[in-house]
């Protein structure tokens, strides 16, 4: 009798991890795989992922990986592949670890809403200073239109528009900006995130009916969302190209972004960056400061610039 047992080595892109076990999608179907050891991963994939963090060394959604494949349906990730990018913040709490949500990504959506929880600038503007670091493009969305007066944010789109960001003004009740954004996913590998509440999954759930994404509501007591998506997947779209719904982030604390490189990742500020009279220049008090002539003469917005050190403070 015939060895039904199939093994061979092939590559493939990890749609969800979780728990150390990871899915695969391959041409026999999805392959649930473990890893073969972190000491493998490290020396395999050496030349990318050289200096990387501990929790580097393990798959995430979008790495691209050799996996050893059993029996049809389970496998064992060899290596990952090397990553083009990956979109990272510091883990919760005190320990000053990476997390990354996801690598090798096109596109990274950054979702907040007009209201029930209305939007906090210095929080969105924390989530495109990671992504310009990362060298990700960000998209920027505000769900939940319908619940503040027509043209409300018009000004708050202008701004982040005259910086060069794709924004979208949507509501999954009147289906405003969905076809926009259904548009912009298109044959791309997207992450979406933004804080609890915001409405990520629902914004999903109308851009490809059918998805089923978990749901919920904006805690009465605290004014925040709840978080329904507890682990990040890629799911593949009917138009073409993944998309990852990720966990709601209360707390999302920058990664391997020193105090004196946080001004690079404000694009605005870049040009001036090099013509202060000081080569130490900190941009907040010293004469001659380019940033702050700029800010003067409405070059960069006094917004953002207090937005960018509001920043450095916190860290």
């Amino acid at each position: 009798m015939a060895d039904s047992r199939i093994t061979r080595l092939a590559d493939g892109l990890v749609v969800q991890a979780g728990s150390g076990v990871f899915d695969v999608p391959a041409d026999l179907g999805m392959i649930v795989c473990t890893i073969r050891g972190r000491s493998r991963l490290g020396r395999d994939a050496s030349r990318s992922l050289r200096g990387l963090s501990d929790h580097a060394l393990v798959p995430v959604v979008g790495d691209r990986t050799l996996v050893t494949i059993f029996d049809r349906e389970t496998g064992v990730i060899e290596a990952i592949l090397p990553r083009h990018n990956r979109f990272s913040r510091k883990v919760a709490g005190r320990r000053h670890d990476e997390r990354i949500i996801a690598a090798n990504i096109d596109q990274v959506v950054v979702v907040f809403a007009a209201a029930e929880p209305s939007v906090r600038e210095t929080a969105l503007t924390r989530y495109l200073a990671v992504a310009e670091h990362s060298g990700v493009p960000a998209v920027v969305c505000i769900n939940k239109t319908d619940l503040v007066p027509r043209g409300s944010l018009e000004q708050v789109a202008g701004a982040y528009e005259s910086l060069g960001y794709a924004v979208i003004l949507a509501s999954t009740r009147t289906q405003k900006g969905i076809g926009e954004l259904t548009a912009l996913l298109m044959n791309k590998i997207s992450v979406v995130v933004g804080p609890s509440g915001v409405g990520k999954s629902l914004l999903l759930n109308a851009v490809q009916p059918g998805l089923g994404l978990a749901v919920g509501d904006v805690s009465k007591s605290t004014g925040k969302g709840k978080h329904t998506t507890t682990s990040s997947r890629l799911y593949p779209l009917d138009s073409g190209g993944f998309v990852a719904d990720t966990a709601g982030m209360r707390e999302f604390g920058f990664w391997d972004i020193p105090e004196d490189e946080l001004t690079w990742c404000f694009r605005e500020m870049g040009p001036f960056l090099g013509r202060c009279r000081f080569a130490d220049c900190t941009h907040v008090t010293e004469p001659g400061c380019a940033i702050r002539g700029a800010v003067s003469e409405g070059a960069i917005s006094e917004n953002r610039y207090r937005h960018c050190f509001r920043l450095r403070v916190e860290g």
